[in-house]
């Protein structure tokens, strides 16, 4: 089968797409949104179908990715004064066990923390980002057992046993949004902190969240004075407690040009309930106008409705 040079071009694409994140064909493929069947009978040629809906799903795929390139791309890991905070708290949590929670405002960078402790730390730490669905207990342990490499059992109680067998002494689980757990699935989730510690050893459970997180686990009701008197580490963190080099440490490009009006500007975005989050927003579709200077992120501030 004679391909075009466009469609050639198209797969060697899929190749070096192959390399740069080392998959395999089924993997590619599944990034891609086509079987990797299709893409090793593309490849050879012995597609038997017409080839060009795939190549128009290929296409597709790669028009949006480089369009995304021209696009600011933030800073993958920013050392805030609130990000350094949360990442200290896990490693702390990791090195002695017992719970830990850290919540606040959004957009603050607690899950950056997050992120970054567990890609310094792959070994020994594992990240599992809660929502409505992994409330009752045996989701959140299959959820668990999925990220960690155990064993996937019937029962609730067989799951907790894989868990813990694949568990080890010093390792650290994250838990982000945490403010979705039920009492029962913190108490499972201690359970293991509490069967590492009766061996001697560390397990830390480390729970992120908002403000509520904090309230609820450190509250004086019965049902959870068991976890708030095993919570080693508690703390809540603010957007009013952002500080302007922050900012500079964020948006390192208006730093180095000097731009200290358009700092100080992203400075009181990110104090308001925006945060972090909402200043990245603004600079960067300020950015992609072309236009990042104070009265471009001011007028986009206003079209997209912020506080300013």
């Amino acid at each position: 089968m004679m391909y075009t040079s466009e469609q050639l071009e198209l797969l060697e694409k899929v190749e070096a797409l192959k390399k740069e994140k080392n998959l395999s064909q089924n993997a590619v493929g599944q990034l891609i949104g086509v079987s990797g069947t299709a893409l090793s009978q593309l490849r050879n040629g012995k597609y038997a179908a017409n080839p060009q809906k795939i190549f128009d799903t290929l296409a597709g795929y790669f028009g949006v990715k480089e369009k995304a390139q021209l696009t600011y791309s933030e800073v993958g890991y920013a050392p805030t004064s609130i990000s350094e905070q949360v990442y200290a708290t896990i490693s702390i949590c990791q090195k002695k066990g017992g719970l830990a929670v850290v919540c606040g405002d959004a957009g603050i960078g607690k899950t950056k923390a997050a992120q970054k402790f567990v890609t310094d730390n792959p070994s020994n730490s594992f990240l599992i980002t809660i929502n409505p669905c992994l409330t009752n207990t045996k989701s959140l342990l299959k959820t668990i057992a999925d990220r960690i490499g155990a064993g996937q059992e019937k029962s609730n109680n067989e799951l907790w046993h894989s868990i813990a067998s694949k568990l080890s002494d010093g390792k650290v689980l994250i838990f982000d949004e945490a403010q979705h757990l039920t009492v029962k699935a913190i108490e499972v989730l201690r359970s293991f902190s509490d069967y590492f510690n009766d061996k001697g050893q560390t397990l830390g459970i480390c729970f992120i969240g908002n403000a509520e997180t904090i309230t609820r686990m450190g509250g004086k009701k019965a049902e959870f004075a068991q976890i708030s008197n095993r919570t080693k580490q508690r703390k809540i963190y603010r957007n009013t407690e952002i500080r302007r080099d922050d900012i500079c440490k964020i948006f390192p490009i208006l730093e180095a040009e000097n731009m200290d009006a358009e700092i100080d500007f992203l400075h009181r975005i990110a104090r308001t309930p925006q945060a972090l989050r909402g200043a990245i927003n603004l600079f960067s579709n300020a950015y992609d106008n072309e236009n990042y200077t104070y009265a471009g992120l001011v007028a986009m501030a206003k079209f997209m409705d912020m506080e300013v």
